[in-house]
């Protein structure tokens, strides 16, 4: 994919539907390796690479869930932080949904290097999240980061109604995540309840009257 030539239109189009192919290759190492081909476009044709950035993106968030191979689910997360660092939040349009989802699964995955990726790409996309997505991303990072504090938090009790609030792509209801939260400590850590309710009284002297607000209600 660095080979000069592939800059021109009639060679770049061919080899870019033949990778297509082989990504969903009956061998593993097969669909590594198409994956790999397509991560390099940003080095072989980048002023290409926007022209066909959705045409990428779906072929890269479908190899993050290779239900086969580890190999390949890692080579994508790579082709992927290579091809976001090239491209804007416009550029990634509603892949961007689809993307955040298919990384959260991996920050708890078994394998170190899998979950070293997906918390490097989180990083990549939230440094590119400027507007439209903003919203919907910073309620992905906090499922997230929820989801990583809860084992050490004494709230393993809780997981089926954490799991209920956080999993999937269901609206938040934080006002019933925290009374639930809340319920559960009074009965079983109330000094970690005491040290939650001290901290939320902090922020009643915010200077951002949305913070007091929420902080009133919990």
């Amino acid at each position: 994919m660095s080979d000069p030539m592939l800059r021109e239109k009639k060679f770049l189009k061919p080899v870019l539907h033949i990778l297509e192919e082989k990504s969903h290759d009956r061998n593993s190492i097969v669909r590594q390796m198409a994956v790999r081909g397509l991560g390099n476009l940003v080095y072989g044709a980048p002023e290409k690479l926007k022209k066909h950035k959705k045409f990428l993106m779906v072929i890269l968030i479908r190899a993050l869930s290779d239900p086969f191979s580890s190999e390949v689910i890692g080579e994508s997360m790579k082709a992927v932080a290579k091809v976001l660092k090239e491209l804007k939040e416009k550029d990634i349009g509603s892949s961007f949904r689809d993307l955040t989802q298919e990384i959260r699964t991996y920050f708890d995955n078994e394998d170190d290097a899998l979950r070293l990726w997906s918390f490097v790409l989180f990083g990549i996309l939230a440094r590119l999240t400027k507007r439209k997505w903003k919203g919907y991303f910073a309620e992905q990072e906090c499922r997230a980061t929820f989801h990583l504090c809860v084992p050490f938090l004494g709230l393993k009790r809780l997981q089926t109604a954490v799991n209920e609030h956080l999993d999937g792509t269901a609206e938040l209801k934080p006002e019933e995540l925290q009374v639930h939260i809340c319920r559960h400590l009074a009965k079983e850590n109330a000094e970690l309840l005491e040290n939650l309710y001290k901290s939320t009284i902090m922020y009643f002297f915010s200077r951002w009257e949305e913070i007091r607000a929420v902080a009133v209600k919990l």
